[in-house]
């Protein structure tokens, strides 16, 4: 269920958006002529000095000057709209008509006049150029207009991902309140295709839960081909929306040359749209959203979707600038703009916000994960507060002040998860050499849940500001107890080993402090048939699952359970979890790929290989290693002799064709595992999904951000 706090946190953030677009005028064709008029008339000629107003019937000149000008525009309602604008000074049509045949008498022409000055006061009525006036009002229209478009467009962006998700809601309670319909009703052939092509695979043959490595440097995930879709979308629409319904209005009294008029127009438009952007870049990195539990979404995809909106952000701020740029030339402005302090801070904000994009590749985040947040935060706030100041002076500010509520209320709810929790003191022991076990005792009130994780804080000097997030257990061993099975990398998990291998029994007692819970059950209870497929440190989450669904339904479904370790010695740390699978209708199946290398250095290398590269790196080894104890293993078998053991590395693309073949009923699969075993199971799923007349659903329980 949605917490109460995660509500909150999303009103606050929709009450913050709303209020930013209460500052963008939407500007009617009713407001052109008096702008036009108005804008004309202060560059031909002076009537009256500040206070002045052409309502005002004491200035004949400048009413009777103003009404020739409207009278030229060809706009049936321009006289109707002045007078409505005039209502203060009371000025009545007959007034208005009067004052235009009177000025008709006395009209001077100011170029055959060359002692006029428009600097200073005239006392006659001034003729305006017909050319002038229609350009004036087309000038007026096509800047206008323009940000009406920005408007517009920025609206769509925004809310395109809301409608995205209201409709993933849908389908997502769907799968809890009638899963019948989609088990019974959405399979077949026609169903099946449709999942085939686009809901289920990755963008290409396999790859996305895998990184994959392009010039030995540059490292990214691909995303499914629905993720791509839906994000290929948007791009396209934020693409387009930046390069339509742009017009040339000539003559243009506002930027008399075509660069200057066409860059600030592009300026404006991709400036005002990018400030739309900023509050779902904010959102969707946050760890209190609420989109999350109502479209089922896990928190990798909502990275995604933020990491496209800054990129296309910044794209956008990189065009508002050479937009500006240009404008600036041509009007012989540029330098005089530069010493202005809101432009030098518009500097600061898209630097960073050059920056933030590129130190967001994954081979920055992988490497030096903490350092990466560290750095990621100075640079937002570099970016919001830039941005902040450059826009104060066009009342544009609004947005960064939706993003920074967005931000400020994220951050107040995860002080409020934290003091709810409290500090408590934590068990924590090296297991194995590779995985720390980390005891929590929890409040009572503080309920963890199939599916979820949190965030820990060990509050030790060295690393007290960090936060990690992992998968949860409920201890089958003592009551209001959490637990917590941690690789050992790099980072702040090889710090730990260092510190636990030197403490009696690779053991010892830290304060630590708990953020969470996070994340949304799925509805894989709801199939006859499901099958859990973990590798090394996933499996508390896929574990958790399981024997949630073989308490609550029993033997209403087959439960299977595969585990994939490297090791027999890597059952120590999850014995006890194991051991309660006894006497339960789940059928757990273990390989172990490597089973006559032994542990004896801690599996983290050099901190940032993938599980694969490390596995091989073992392998290499095994000649080096301990040899293990026969004893031991057959000891270990006899104890878990209701799990079934397997030795070598499985395929899963054919375990998932097998189970699906099989099996006799809807199936469902959950996977939180290495990423080439996660790849595997989405393509056997794509693949052998015609070979069941029953429903075939997909569950990816690995995070990756």
């Amino acid at each position: 269920m949605v917490s109460f706090k995660s509500a909150l946190f999303v009103i606050a953030c929709l009450t913050s958006i709303s209020s930013a677009s209460d500052d963008f005028e939407i500007f009617h064709e009713s407001t052109f002529p008096n702008l036009a008029c108005t804008a004309l008339i202060g560059k031909m000629a002076t009537f009256f000095t500040k206070g002045g107003s052409y309502c005002d019937v004491k200035l004949q000149q400048a009413l009777g000057t103003y009404t020739h000008c409207l009278e030229t525009i060809p706009d049936p309602n321009a006289r109707k709209n002045f007078l409505i604008s005039c209502a203060a000074y009371n000025l009545t049509e007959e007034q208005y008509l009067d004052s235009y045949n009177n000025a008709t008498k006395y009209l001077l022409n100011t170029t055959a006049d060359p002692t006029f000055n428009a600097t200073k006061i005239s006392y006659l009525p001034v003729l305006l150029p017909k050319k002038r006036v229609i350009g004036a009002w087309k000038s007026e229209r096509g800047r206008y207009y323009n940000y009406n478009y920005a408007f517009y467009y920025g609206v769509t962006l925004f809310s395109y991902w809301y409608l995205i998700l209201f409709m993933a809601g849908i389908c997502n309670l769907a799968y809890f309140v009638c899963p019948n319909f989609i088990k019974q009703k959405l399979t077949g052939p026609a169903a099946n295709k449709f999942r085939q092509l686009f809901t289920l695979p990755a963008l290409g043959s396999k790859s996305h839960a895998h990184h994959t490595v392009a010039f030995k440097f540059f490292v990214y995930f691909v995303p499914t081909r629905l993720e791509s879709v839906l994000v290929g979308i948007w791009i396209i629409l934020a693409i387009v929306f930046n390069c339509i319904s742009f017009t040339h209005d000539s003559p243009n009294i506002i930027w008399p040359q075509k660069p200057t008029e066409m860059g600030r127009k592009i300026a404006d438009r991709s400036g005002q749209i990018c400030l739309w952007l900023l509050p779902n870049l904010i959102l969707f990195s946050g760890r209190n959203n609420v989109m999350q539990w109502i479209s089922g979404w896990n928190y990798s995809r909502f990275i995604l979707i933020h990491k496209w909106n800054a990129r296309m952000a910044t794209l956008m701020g990189i065009l508002h600038a050479i937009g500006m740029t240009y404008n600036g030339k041509g009007l012989g402005k540029y330098e005089m703009r530069n010493k202005q302090p809101y432009v030098r801070w518009g500097y600061v904000s898209l630097i960073a916000m050059c920056l933030l994009s590129f130190h967001s590749m994954l081979v920055f985040r992988k490497s030096r994960y903490e350092l990466f947040i560290l750095i990621h935060i100075i640079l937002a706030i570099f970016f919001i507060a830039g941005g902040w100041i450059h826009t104060s002076n066009d009342g544009f500010q609004q947005w960064y002040y939706a993003a920074t509520a967005i931000w400020g209320f994220d951050r107040l709810v995860r002080l409020i998860r934290l003091f709810s929790f409290g500090v408590r003191t934590a068990e924590v022991q090296l297991i194995a050499n590779e995985t720390l076990r980390v005891k929590v005792p929890r409040p009572a009130h503080w309920k963890p849940f199939p599916g979820c994780h949190a965030f820990i804080h060990f509050l030790r000097p060295t690393c007290f500001w960090q936060s990690h997030p992992f998968t949860i257990v409920d201890s089958v061993v003592e009551d209001n107890t959490i637990n917590f099975y941690i690789k050992v990398k790099g980072g702040i998990t090889h710090g730990l080993y260092q510190y636990l291998s030197k403490q009696p029994n690779n053991k010892a007692l830290i304060k630590v402090s708990i953020e969470g819970p996070y994340g949304q059950k799925i509805s894989i209870n709801k199939y006859e048939n499901t099958v859990f497929i973990a590798g090394g440190n996933g499996i508390p989450g896929l574990y958790y699952e399981a024997t949630d669904i073989a308490k609550t339904i029993g033997d209403k479904t087959r439960i299977k359970l595969y585990w994939v370790i490297r090791h027999y010695r890597s059952i120590e740390w999850f014995y006890p979890e194991l051991l309660r699978l006894k006497n339960t209708n789940i059928e757990p199946i273990i390989y172990i790929t490597q089973p006559h290398v032994g542990l004896v250095e801690p599996i983290f290398s050099h901190g940032n290989e993938s599980e694969e590269e490390e596995e091989e790196e073992q392998q290499e080894k095994k000649s080096d290693t301990v040899e293990e104890s026969t004893d031991y293993i057959g000891k270990l078998k006899n104890k878990l002799n209701f799990i079934e053991f397997r030795e070598g590395k499985p395929d899963f693309y054919t375990i998932v064709g097998e189970e699906i073949k099989e099996t006799n009923g809807p199936i469902a699969f959950a996977s939180c595992a290495h990423g080439s075993m996660v790849d595997d199971t989405r393509k056997g799923v794509v693949d052998h999904i015609n070979n069941t007349k029953y429903r075939v659903e997909l569950f990816e329980q690995q995070q990756t951000w």
